[in-house]
């Protein structure tokens, strides 16, 4: 009897010990949960750091196209082994995992935005794409499959809307300066760019015609802000061709 009325028992993903199913976060234990650094509040209302953020602060002469960035997690050593499983690993069960903090932290960016625009609204979402060399390397676009979650979870329409022009060398090993400099013209729209900006906006309620086209971007690690920011002038360059305002707001699973 004792064991028909006990909790169900797992093994937890993240650290391989028998746990009740009764986390926050599906599929791993209470004491990995209680290791993630979630990023609650922002104290850099632009690029959603948890700190202080000089690069913010102090500009660096590059305009800024998208309208703000925020992140699930800080980038810390436990979460860089989580990452590491999934991007790198090739392990698949580490992706609902990632999808459900970034679900969460779509909600806590979705509250944060209604403060300042009741109606605010993503109207699409999209990813940052790889280059063919990376997709062969590793057999999947982590950030693709990050998005099409968050889209599943939030009922909101996803979209491929850029490709990579050009392969770059892994941006972890660059500076800043380097990442700015080797992100410039490193994607494009998708050819059908065009035609899947109209559909969007043709399947908008009345009641939002007049709001800006919003899409939401999702990459997994905001470094520097150089990729997020190459895509997001590809998609706000769009705004003229359509003619429409349009407005870009990045998700990323973690902020470095």
């Amino acid at each position: 009897m004792h064991r028909l009325l006990a909790p169900p028992v797992a093994i937890c993903l993240t650290c391989g010990r028998m746990t009740n199913r009764s986390t926050q976060i599906q599929g791993i234990c209470r004491e990995c949960y209680n290791e993630i650094p979630w990023i609650r509040h922002s104290r850099c209302n632009t690029c959603g750091r948890h700190i202080g953020c000089p690069d913010c602060t102090r500009g660096d002469g590059h305009e800024r196209f998208f309208i703000c960035n925020r992140s699930a997690v800080v980038y810390s050593p436990v979460m860089r082994e989580w990452l590491g499983q999934y991007k790198y690993r090739g392990n698949e069960r580490y992706s609902q995992l990632l999808i459900m903090m970034l679900g969460q932290a779509y909600d806590g960016m979705k509250d944060e935005q209604r403060q300042i625009d009741s109606q605010w609204t993503i109207d699409v979402i999209t990813w940052v794409p790889v280059s063919a060399i990376r997709l062969q390397e590793r057999g999947f676009n982590q950030a693709e499959v990050l998005a099409i979650g968050v889209a599943s979870l939030s009922k909101i329409p996803f979209k491929r809307l850029m490709i990579r022009e050009r392969h770059t060398d892994k941006q972890s090993l660059k500076n800043r300066g380097d990442r700015i400099r080797d992100m410039m013209n490193t994607f494009e729209g998708d050819p059908e760019i065009i035609c899947s900006f109209r559909n969007i906006l043709e399947s908008r309620p009345r009641s939002r015609v007049n709001s800006p086209l919003r899409i939401l971007l999702i990459d997994d690690i905001y470094t520097t802000g150089s990729t997020v920011n190459s895509c997001a002038r590809v998609l706000w360059g769009m705004s003229d061709v359509i003619g429409y305002p349009l407005e870009v707001y990045s998700l990323t699973w973690a902020r470095s």
